[in-house]
């Protein structure tokens, strides 16, 4: 098989490679330049697949750069991109390694930030966290770890305090048995567990019904 045509594609830095007369396949400038590719080249069934495979994943890397210039991402999620961009499952493993490999992803580090981000815009319980840090692709060991790493009993105490003084300033107009239900349904709503919110409103509530 022989290289008869290599031209320009409309899109910048893109090749159609013609084999035989014929559209075979289209490539980046990168791939044209890495393989000395050049008009009346011999190509086997072997050498066009390492070709395509070689363009392949440096594209994808380059995807997976550019999708993690924006902010911090995790496995999962640069995961979806790739298989979304139609990335074969063979190298999306590979530049997943080699992100991993370079600190690029750290599914550890991510759930680190997200928690001290989460919980310094609006205090939420360890619930509420596990759930949207699951919806990330992340696995149940590294999150458990982290949670009961980085929100202690005392954080989750004064988390759920917090957010209880603003909502009693709101519902300060009904009587106290219903602050106390509506504060307890809304605390729970906030992934707290049931103990620690207990605690809290017999705290609040019992020496004031008393």
């Amino acid at each position: 098989m022989k290289i008869t045509l290599i031209e320009p594609q409309k899109k910048s830095g893109r090749y159609n490679i013609y084999i035989d007369n014929q559209y075979s396949f289209g490539i980046y400038e990168e791939t044209l330049v890495n393989f000395g590719l050049k008009k009346n080249d011999e190509l086997t069934e072997k050498k066009i697949k390492e070709i395509k495979d070689y363009d392949e994943l440096n594209f994808g890397k380059k995807l997976a750069y550019k999708y993690l210039s924006y902010k911090q991402r995790t496995e999962q999620e640069l995961r979806n991109k790739l298989q979304n961009s139609k990335i074969s499952k063979k190298n999306i493993e590979k530049i997943i390694r080699f992100f991993r490999e370079h600190n690029f992803i750290n599914d550890e580090s991510y759930v680190k930030s997200l928690i001290v981000s989460e919980v310094s815009k609006k205090p939420k319980g360890k619930k509420l966290l596990k759930a949207k840090l699951k919806q990330k692709g992340i696995s149940e060991e590294i999150i458990n770890s982290a949670i009961s790493r980085y929100v202690s009993e005392d954080i989750e105490e004064a988390n759920a305090k917090t957010l209880l003084e603003k909502y009693l300033k709101k519902i300060k107009k009904y009587p106290l048995e219903k602050q106390k239900q509506k504060s307890y349904r809304y605390l729970i709503s906030r992934g707290f567990e049931y103990d620690t919110v207990s605690n809290i409103l017999k705290e609040y509530f019992v020496s004031n019904m008393e």
